[in-house]
């Protein structure tokens, strides 16, 4: 009975040293992300925080980019961003907000707030750091896809199809059998989401020989992806 009533004591000794620790105290400073324009290229980012002890309130907003090139976040520069940013003195809660313009795609953005509650000597009492949500911004231009080329009774036929998100301008298709250019078509234009046949008169291709299109040789059109341009078949 001793050494239960011992480990009994001991249990509630420890449940009532960890308890207070356990409770993590709420954060104080939000981030958020209030709008989002992929067609304007523009981010709206906004940080929440309130009062602490009557202590002075700050909060720093830093801008951060992911591409898919370079997929780890990191830090970028931006007009306004890396600034300590004061609450007036008083408030019980203090809203502020970030605008960016002109941002780059594709590419995700998000704003790491950080904030800081100090006394009146400038010491700082507590301090948190939040992330906001990601403002993800699209590859706009437009995206010349082959989807196929075959041989034709007099000629040859490849269909172009434009994926991207923006109208493609003039562009050229070439054909080449057994990797020779045989001559290119010349297309106008190419709306988003719009295919279109592209016809070279010719000799027919002989079975087995190879029969390739390339899309845009000349780099005409600035495209999202220029690595699905070129398709060949087998006659």
């Amino acid at each position: 009975m001793i050494r239960r009533r011992r480990i009994s004591g001991l249990c509630v000794a420890l449940f009532c040293l960890l308890a207070p620790g356990a409770q993590a105290a709420a954060p104080l400073g939000k981030a958020a992300l209030v709008s989002c324009d992929r067609a304007a290229r523009e981010a709206v980012f906004e940080g929440r925080v309130t009062a602490y002890r009557k202590l002075r309130m700050q909060m720093r907003f830093t801008l951060q980019a992911s591409t898919p090139d370079e997929p780890k976040w990191r830090a970028i520069d931006a007009p306004g961003f890396g600034e300590w940013i004061s609450a007036p003195a008083g408030v019980v809660r203090y809203t502020y907000d970030k605008t960016v313009q002109e941002l780059f795609a594709p590419a995700g953005y998000r704003a790491v707030l950080n904030f800081r509650w100090r006394d009146a000597r400038g010491r700082t009492i507590r301090a948190e750091r939040a992330v906001s949500p990601v403002c993800r911004q699209p590859d706009s231009r437009p995206d010349l896809v082959l989807r196929s080329v075959r041989p034709d009774p007099a000629g040859y036929v490849a269909v172009v199809v434009n994926r991207g998100k923006r109208a493609a301008g003039p562009f050229d298709v070439s054909f080449l059998r057994d990797g020779m250019v045989v001559g290119s078509a010349s297309v106008f234009g190419l709306a988003p989401g719009q295919a279109v046949d592209v016809f070279l008169p010719g000799p027919r291709c002989t079975p087995g020989e190879r029969l390739e299109a390339l899309v845009d040789p000349g780099a005409a059109v600035d495209e999202a992806n220029e690595e699905n341009d070129a398709l060949a078949v087998t006659c």
